[in-house]
């Protein structure tokens, strides 16, 4: 099994390919020194769109290897708009379905890469399961102008040289609105898709769209 691993600061480039090959950056702390959100949305100005971390590597010129994806589109605006209530995914007609369906996919493109970035042409094996998610959003009841992502799922890679191996209980947490996308990870074991770590304040920017 397959330990999410410790957070590491962001303070130069190679620390930087480093976790996003693991397959992303995690967070322990809480965010107390950061200034409060008042409606729950993130203000325009706390991230910009240079911030942007994401593994997105070139295909391996090796036969068999395993080839990158394009990352997905995010929902329109109107459909974020109507996401106004909490769901989990045994409620796939609910208005959240289609930014959970747009996260889970994201996820799994961003392992994806993030796994072809570290191991290049040996890549073999990339079985990503999704297990639980959970919804909610942010803002006003009649105004919902972002929506909270928690999933989690079990992954299985491996490589040439390499069986399989396999990554259980991973969570991560996501929060979407129509400026930007931002990603957190859970350093632990999840039981629960919780929204913890909190990705407003915990997480990275991993799309713009601004």
């Amino acid at each position: 099994m397959v330990r999410p691993r410790s957070r590491r600061a962001l303070v130069a480039s190679v620390a930087t390919a480093a976790a996003v090959t693991a397959g992303g950056f995690e967070y322990g702390s809480s965010g107390a020194d950061a200034p409060p959100l008042e409606s729950g949305t993130v203000p325009d100005d706390w991230y910009d769109c240079s911030d942007v971390t994401r593994p997105a590597p070139d295909a391996p010129a090796t036969e068999h290897a395993l080839e990158p994806r394009a990352y997905p589109s995010p929902p329109s605006a109107r459909r974020v708009d109507e996401n106004r209530r909490s769901t989990d995914r045994s409620s796939p007609s609910a208005p959240t379905a289609d930014v959970a369906e747009y996260v889970t996919a994201f996820e799994r493109t961003y392992r994806l890469n993030a796994f072809i970035a570290r191991y290049g042409g040996v890549t073999r094996t990339f079985d990503f399961r999704l297990g639980t998610r959970r919804t909610a959003s942010v803002g006003s009841e009649t105004d919902g102008t972002a929506v909270l992502v928690a999933i989690v799922y079990d992954l299985t890679t491996g490589t040439r040289q390499s069986p399989p191996s396999d990554e259980w209980d991973t969570r991560v947490t996501y929060y979407l609105d129509e400026n930007v996308l931002l990603r957190a990870r859970y350093a632990g074991i999840a039981e629960k898709p919780t929204l913890e770590p909190d990705p407003r304040r915990q997480g990275k920017p991993v799309a713009c769209f601004r």
